[in-house]
């Protein structure tokens, strides 16, 4: 009887009767399967099980997924794309265990002859810096400007730590640059420890400890160095590059930790109103294209990218908006640095006036200068312009490193203030909230504590 109550109260019955054989059976197959979802089964590598996830069939640049499954084996710090040349995901499954089988028993030249023969006479090329570079850039779907970036800060961290600091560093004209990249590309990752580069970050820190303003710069600098340089060496692009390279391990930046960050809270120490009058009075009339590239940091919010290949006809000016866009002169920062602008009628018709006095212009913002293409893209057409721009505006007080880039933080920090965080992030089209809020208080309202009112003045 007692039996029969703990059988009735493990599986819920519709009779009275006593389970039957058959269902203590079905019962016992349904308790052994509960069990099983709750306990991970795991398989040896030699298992065609366990490479059953592992196969996939990979996508071409185009888009279009190949009909065979293929995998990637690593072992020992070697990593490879096998082709398994079959359609059946157990088949392929089986012959990834046997190739990884045969990499294991027999070594990768055996199993690359045995089931990659096309690559078994291809000699790995030298993992140089130069190597890694080409190869990271060419897997990476990045903009052209950011592996620029990427690249550039690889190339200042492995010179600095390898010691290469040629002043013809910056000797363009006479082939100094390119002699020095020369020299940086050629060194072999092997040669790159991140223990090396550990002691690199702390040499740069401990050099400028004396300085607190120094030394906040430089944790910006080191912090954005290996920011940028670790990108080379994303999860999503080593893969590719191993195809073409073999990467040493531990990877230069393995286990190399950014410093914690100097606040970046923009505290605004200047009148943009006071700022804005003297520009009307100073520049409109004497040097418009100043005024404009003024008036589209400080009211627009404009980046300098932004200004430099800024096109008329973004402008809709029936409806008072400026539409930052992609172009054919220019790509954003990202995707979501594009967006519209809000135009008051007075900048509506300063900029509808400045159309009208030259209606065949194309760019925004005159200058001789024509949109360069290929490496030279990053140079800005109106560099001459922003210079004078920056120079008027140390006169007037604004003593940044980057007086031009503090308009745009001016009037981030003045629509926080008057509208909040989330109206000013999208003002300046920030990709994340989180971005605006590190940067600028929200300061909607004037907040001071009433327990204490009249206590200072004497009166209560």
């Amino acid at each position: 009887m007692n039996a029969k109550i703990q059988v009735k109260t493990r599986v819920p019955a519709l009779f009275d009767a006593s389970l039957s054989d058959h269902e203590k059976t079905l019962e016992d197959h349904i308790s052994a399967q509960q069990v099983h979802s709750r306990k991970k089964v795991t398989h040896p590598k030699t298992s065609k099980f366990y490479w059953l996830d592992k196969v996939k069939k990979p996508t071409s640049s185009t888009g279009g997924v190949s009909p065979h499954y293929g995998v990637q084996i690593k072992h020992q710090e070697r990593r490879m794309r096998f082709p398994l040349f079959t359609a059946n995901k157990e088949a392929a499954a089986a012959l990834a265990s046997r190739i990884w089988t045969q990499i294991v028993s027999e070594g990768w030249e055996a199993a690359i002859k045995a089931h990659k023969p096309q690559d078994a006479n291809k000699s790995p090329e030298t993992a140089t810096v130069g190597a890694l570079i080409a190869a990271a850039c060419a897997a990476s779907t990045a903009r052209k400007h950011s592996l620029e970036a990427y690249s550039k800060a690889f190339r200042r961290v492995v010179s600095e730590v390898a010691g290469i600091q040629d002043g013809r560093k910056f000797d363009a004209f006479k082939g100094g640059t390119k002699e020095w990249r020369e020299r940086v590309d050629a060194v072999p990752l092997a040669s790159l420890l991140p223990a090396d580069v550990q002691a690199w970050k702390n040499r740069r820190l401990r050099a400028v400890e004396s300085d607190p303003l120094a030394k906040r710069r430089a944790i910006t600098t080191v912090n954005s160095l290996i920011r940028n340089a670790k990108a080379l060496f994303g999860k999503k692009v080593l893969p590719f590059v191993e195809q073409k390279i073999t990467i040493p391990r531990p990877l230069p930046f393995d286990e190399v930790g950014m410093e914690k960050g100097p606040s970046l809270r923009y505290v605004s120490k200047v009148d943009a109103y006071a700022i804005l009058a003297r520009a009307r009075e100073e520049l409109d009339e004497n040097e418009p294209e100043a005024f404009k590239v003024l008036i589209l940091a400080l009211v627009c919010g404009l980046r300098r990218s932004e200004i430099d290949h800024l096109l008329w006809r973004t402008f809709d000016f029936s409806r008072g908006l400026l539409h930052v866009e992609n172009t054919e002169f220019h790509q954003l920062k990202s995707e979501d640095s594009a967006g519209v602008i809000d135009l008051d009628a007075d900048t509506a018709a300063l900029f509808k006036g400045f159309r009208d006095r030259n209606p065949k212009s194309l760019f925004v913002i005159e200058s001789p200068n024509a949109p360069r293409a290929g490496r030279q893209a990053r140079c800005y057409r109106c560099n001459a312009v922003f210079e004078r721009v920056n120079e008027w505006l140390r006169v007037q007080g604004v003593d940044t490193m980057k007086p031009l880039h503090t308009m745009r933080k001016e009037i981030g920090s003045i629509i926080a203030s008057e509208y909040g965080i989330f109206e000013a992030s999208r003002y300046l089209r920030h990709s994340d909230i989180r971005i605006t809020s590190a940067i600028y208080a929200d300061k909607k309202k004037t907040v001071t504590p009433k327990a204490f009112v009249g206590l200072l003045s004497g009166s209560v």
